[in-house]
């Protein structure tokens, strides 16, 4: 179950806004293999999980999160899963972190810090995405891309 789908409850199910955005998760998401390397395969976890991570601090920084932060995270999470199934411990990890709207920077960083530089780089458009998904960009919001954006420059 993605994170957006769990809020699905909250906004009901016949809403069309809710039936476009399930739509466009399902989209984004690449025709991938179905089999992959087991070295592809974490990969592919690890960026899952910093992706998962750098999104919930990004969404949670200004104390809520809304359905559009929601939509933005899982379309970003199905472009890099695309139809590989992830092992369960990931998923789960997942799903722990889309349920901690209180994550440390410490904690996604701990995610960050297995990707490489380059794909640290690719993650600032997804960080955009984030922020500005509901309401555009506070100052909290703001706080968050410069911390990232300081981050990379620590990694490049």
């Amino acid at each position: 179950m993605s994170i957006f789908e769990k809020m699905f409850d909250k906004i009901g199910d016949n809403d069309e806004a809710v039936e476009a955005a399930a739509e466009a998760v399902e989209a984004a998401a690449p025709k991938a293999e179905a089999s992959v390397s087991s070295e592809q395969l974490v990969r592919i976890s690890e960026r899952c999980l910093a992706a998962a991570a750098l999104s919930m601090y990004c969404a949670a920084c200004d104390g809520n999160v809304s359905i559009e932060e929601y939509m933005e995270m899982d379309i970003h999470i199905g472009k890099i899963k695309g139809k590989v199934k992830l092992p369960e411990t990931v998923e789960k990890e997942l799903t722990a972190i889309g349920n901690n709207h209180n994550i440390s920077w410490e904690e996604v960083t701990a995610y960050l810090d297995k990707l490489s530089p380059d794909v640290l780089i690719e993650m600032s458009d997804d960080v955009a995405d984030i922020v500005v998904a509901s309401d555009g960009v506070n100052e909290d919001e703001q706080k968050v891309v410069e911390r990232f954006a300081n981050y990379v420059k620590s990694r490049v």
